[in-house]
């Protein structure tokens, strides 16, 4: 998405990283299949949850005050989907297809913890640009970890 903008030249006109991250919660997952058991339609719904809550960032960042509930909300909903991945890990028989699920999750854990430190960051010096950087990873590493459970379901 990125690249492509860049590409038409709009990255001059607007900020493509916050752009990205204002639309990343109308981002699909490939829902192909039709019939989901309850597990992965509750990773999907946390995970939407999620992003939905990060692309809120812009729009929020100036009012400190505002800021700081979306964080709590980002919090909240992490939580969540590590609850969900887990209890979807839980249910896969043991394997191959489970490690992948695993390792994804610890990435998804590693990106949590940059963000977290992002943000630390960003109350020193206010820079916004690596919090959307850094939050459009986060939204990423959610589309991965639906793409693995998608995967492996």
């Amino acid at each position: 998405m990125i690249g492509l903008l860049q590409r038409m030249g709009v990255d001059s006109e607007i900020d493509v990283t916050e752009t990205c991250l204002r639309i990343a919660a109308l981002q699909e997952c490939d829902n192909s299949r039709t019939s989901r058991s309850p597990r992965v339609l509750e990773l999907e719904l946390t995970a939407k949850t999620l992003k939905t809550i990060l692309s809120s960032i812009p729009d929020e960042i100036i009012d400190r005050r505002a800021f700081i509930e979306v964080i709590k909300g980002i919090a909240d909903a992490i939580k969540m989907l590590l609850a969900a991945v887990g209890a979807f890990y839980d249910t896969l028989p043991p394997g191959t297809q489970k490690k992948c699920l695993e390792d994804q999750k610890r990435k998804f854990i590693t990106y949590c913890r940059k963000f977290s430190d992002t943000l630390k960051q960003y109350f020193r010096n206010n820079d916004q640009t690596v919090v959307f950087s850094s939050a459009n990873l986060l939204v990423s590493q959610t589309n991965l970890i639906l793409f693995v459970v998608h995967d492996v379901n």
